[in-house]
C-alpha cells in the first residue's frame, strides 16, 4: 500500500480529528461508515488476503501519532485488504447493526472473493469477537490474542471482571466463540497459562482446528507485548503463508522473552515472589544488561549486600 497517503498529528488524536482521518483513508481505499450507534467499519481494499479485525477506539488513540487499528502494518506492509470493525466502548461487539452488516456481507459473497481471510482480536472482548465472527467466512483463519470464550454466566462463572457487560446476550447470534471457530481452517488462540482466567477461557477452545499457544508470563495484555518491533506482523505472515505452528511462534518471541522490558519485569516478579536469591540475581543482572534500569541495580546491591552479611 505504497501509494496510501494519510494525515498525522502531534501526540495523541482528538476524537474528531481521528474520524475524519479514516474518512479520509476509507473515502480513498474503500469505505468508512458507522454500524448502529456504537461501532465502526473501516474497509481498506489492496490485495487478495483479507485481515478482519476488532479493535476498540480507546485503545486506538492511546497509540498517540499513529493512532491506527491494529493489524494495519498488514495492509501496509504486505498490501493486505482490511475490514476492521471498531468498537467506541465495552460493547463486546453484542450489537445487532453487527450482526446485520455481516449478513449483508455473506449475502453479497464478499468474503468468497478473497483468496484467504485472517481474523485477528486481541485481548479478552476483540479476541472473543474474531473467534465469534469467523463463522460468517468459512474457511477462515482466527488469530485470538488472550480471547474470552463468553461471558454468559452459566458458561463462565469465574469471569467476574466485566460485570457491566454481563447484562449482554451471549447466547444469541455469533454467541458462545469456542462453537464458532468449527468452520474455520485453523484458530490460533494465544495465553499465558499462569494467569488463571486467561487460561479459564483458553480451556474451552476446543476442537481439531484449534491450536493453543501457551507464553507463560505474557500476562493479560498480549498484544502491548507483541506489538512492538513487529511481532505481531511476524506472526501474521506466518499464518498468511502457511507456516503459522506453535514452534514458529516460539521463535518469535524468543527475542521478546530475553529483551523486552515489560515482560521481564513480569519476570522479576515472579522469581521474587517465590523466593531464593540465586534466580533472582540472574534474572536481574540480565534486565540489568538488557534495559539498563536502575530497579534492577538497585536489587543487584540488596542481593550482594545480603550475601556478604555476617551469618
Amino acid at each position: 500500500m505504497n501509494q496510501m497517503q494519510t494525515p498525522e498529528a502531534d501526540g495523541r488524536p482528538s476524537k474528531s480529528d481521528w474520524l475524519d482521518r479514516m474518512g479520509q483513508i476509507g473515502d480513498m481505499h474503500g469505505f468508512f461508515d458507522p454500524l448502529g450507534a456504537d461501532h465502526y467499519a473501516l474497509y481498506v481494499q489492496e490485495g487478495d488476503t483479507l485481515l478482519v479485525c476488532f479493535d476498540e477506539m480507546t485503545r486506538i488513540l492511546k497509540r498517540g501519532r499513529e493512532a491506527l487499528p491494529v493489524g494495519f502494518d498488514a495492509v501496509q506492509k504486505r498490501e493486505w485488504s482490511m475490514l476492521s470493525l471498531i468498537a467506541k466502548g465495552p460493547t463486546w461487539f453484542r450489537d445487532p447493526a453487527l450482526y446485520t452488516f455481516f449478513d449483508r456481507l455473506i449475502d453479497e459473497d464478499f468474503f468468497d472473493s478473497f483468496d484467504q481471510v485472517i481474523f485477528l482480536g486481541a485481548g479478552p472482548m476483540c479476541g472473543y469477537a474474531a473467534a465469534a465472527f469467523s463463522v460468517a467466512a468459512p474457511g477462515a483463519k482466527v488469530i485470538a490474542l488472550s480471547p474470552a470464550a463468553t461471558l454468559d454466566r452459566s458458561a463462565a462463572p469465574y469471569e467476574l471482571r466485566f460485570r457491566r457487560a454481563w447484562r449482554k446476550t451471549f447466547t444469541d447470534r455469533f454467541g458462545f466463540a469456542p462453537d464458532m471457530l468449527d468452520a474455520a481452517s485453523e484458530a490460533w488462540i494465544a495465553y499465558d497459562p499462569l494467569d488463571l482466567l486467561d487460561a479459564a477461557h483458553a480451556a474451552q477452545f476446543r476442537g481439531r482446528k484449534v491450536n493453543r499457544l501457551r507464553f507463560r508470563g505474557a500476562g493479560p495484555d498480549l498484544l502491548r507485548l507483541l506489538d512492538p518491533q513487529s511481532n505481531l506482523d511476524r506472526i501474521l505472515k506466518a499464518t498468511g503463508n502457511g507456516r503459522m505452528s506453535a514452534g514458529r511462534f516460539a521463535q518469535i518471541v524468543r527475542r521478546l522473552r530475553r529483551e523486552n522490558p515489560d515482560y521481564l519485569r513480569r519476570l522479576m516478579a515472579r522469581v521474587e515472589e517465590r523466593g531464593g536469591d540465586r534466580f533472582t540475581r540472574i534474572v536481574a543482572d540480565h534486565a540489568l544488561a538488557v534495559t539498563g534500569d536502575a530497579h534492577y541495580a538497585r536489587r543487584m546491591m540488596t542481593l550482594q549486600a545480603t550475601a556478604t552479611e555476617p551469618a
